[in-house]
């Protein structure tokens, strides 16, 4: 069973985001996946990071270095109406709703782990960093097939102001799953 976003949220409810500790290693390092304690290709420190490109190639020797988007804690914006929109994806205005900072992903807590506070990534901030230290083993988090597809409608809206509903993204990519023989990692149920 799948879930989705309740009514004109982008996310998913918090407890939905990782797959159980437990499980995490069956699945491969992918987009989305978070990090503590990234270096950065020209040595800069940041203390968390969601992996953003590429999608699903990172086993290719020919990477070298993927793109991060820099994951800071949600305290860390000043305002408590900020938090909230950043949380919410959204906010209201003249009776309508319109997606709110849209180069956000909020980042939920991740149970068990040194980043189990409530965090926000920043699609502005995006830098390269090795790909040898981006292992399953260093990951702190593996977000689950569908917070992916929100990971992956979201920054699709940050990046070309597409507006897509979770079930068209959730379409995209499972022809793109089900056309791959080569994709690791347990399917999505959604996947046929």
């Amino acid at each position: 069973m799948s879930s989705e976003p309740a009514g004109d949220s982008p996310y998913l409810h918090h407890a939905d985001y990782w797959v159980a500790a437990a499980e995490a290693g069956e699945y491969p390092v992918r987009q989305g996946d978070l990090f503590a304690n990234v270096q950065t290709a020209n040595g800069a420190h940041l203390d968390a990071a969601l992996i953003v490109h590429p999608t699903c190639e990172l086993g290719k020797a020919s990477v070298t270095n993927v793109q991060v988007a820099r994951v800071q804690p949600l305290d860390a914006l000043p305002d408590e109406n900020q938090r909230q929109q950043v949380v919410a994806g959204i906010s209201e205005k003249d009776g309508g709703v319109r997606i709110a900072f849209a180069h956000t992903f909020f980042v939920a807590p991740v149970e068990g782990s040194a980043l189990h506070i409530p965090m926000w990534a920043d699609f502005r901030e995006l830098v390269l960093a090795p790909r040898k230290r981006f292992t399953p083993d260093a990951r702190i988090g593996a977000l689950t097939h569908d917070a992916r597809v929100t990971f992956i409608r979201r920054y699709l809206y940050f990046r070309l102001r597409w507006l897509l509903s979770f079930e068209q993204v959730r379409d995209m990519e499972a022809a793109r799953i089900g056309a791959n023989p080569a994709f690791a990692g347990p399917r999505p149920d959604w996947v046929v």
